[in-house]
């Protein structure tokens, strides 16, 4: 089969995108088994045991080195009802990295105005790619953050305001550093891309018009609902 054929084709890249997966998977699983070098991620041990102490109605800060959202022990939850089930979370992160993947071609095709085909070889460096798969079937939750990550970015080019402030803030109290996508972002909130004819620059030009201009109703509702929606699930983690 000519590679041009197989990278014009989505069936072909993203059945391959889940064997990769799949064969690390179970790859881990015998590393794991027959070798004093483990595959799984000490993190991994870490998100697993928070969600023990949370199935026993305990905390998951009650585990030392726990320092992520308490969401992320309670999505392992599956984790603590067997030993079948103690690789759930590994699947789970595959299967973000797999989303995130679909989701960048969404992104290209609708924001670029690539043809699907070239969108989908750009998305193959991500869905091919061996240390991605190795990641995540490791145990690592940056594949859900990957999900998120694009998700908002899908958001922003197709002018959903409201549901990339929620993107944000939940990415923010997930992992802090999607915030470093917020400037880039409200930035290119500008009149030209969310078509707002509020906050336009004055027509005088001055130092004051253009800081005017820039608060346009886009902005605004991003910062207020992200910031809503990070506030929110910090109190409502704190609390509990």
């Amino acid at each position: 089969m000519a590679m041009s054929t197989f990278f014009s084709s989505p069936s072909l890249v993203f059945s391959a995108a889940v064997a990769l997966r799949v064969a690390l998977f179970f790859y881990g699983l015998w590393q794991d088994a027959n070798s004093p070098l483990k595959y799984t991620d000490i993190d991994y041990y870490v998100f697993t045991d928070a969600a023990r102490y949370i199935a026993h109605g305990r905390s998951p800060y009650d585990r030392e080195t726990y320092r992520y959202t308490p969401l992320l022990a309670w999505m392992l939850l599956p984790t603590t009802w067997s030993s079948i089930w103690f690789s759930f979370g590994k699947l789970l992160f595959a299967v973000g990295d797999i989303v995130a993947g679909w989701l960048i071609i969404l992104v290209l095709k609708d924001s670029s105005n690539m043809t699907k085909e070239r969108a989908l070889k750009f998305a193959s460096i991500w869905l091919l790619n061996p240390m991605v798969a190795t990641i995540s079937t490791r145990g690592s939750s940056e594949g859900l953050l990957g999900v998120m990550v694009i998700a908002l970015l899908w958001a922003v080019t197709q002018r959903r305001t409201f549901l990339a402030g929620i993107l944000l803030g939940f990415g923010v109290h997930f992992k802090i550093y999607p915030f470093i996508y917020a400037p880039s972002i409200v930035w290119w909130m500008d009149e030209d891309h969310v078509g707002s004819k509020k906050g336009t620059r004055g027509e005088k030009g001055d130092w004051i018009s253009q800081i005017q201009g820039f608060f346009n109703a886009a902005r605004i509702k991003l910062a207020v609902v992200s910031l809503s929606t990070f506030l929110g699930l910090n109190i409502a983690m704190y609390s509990m």
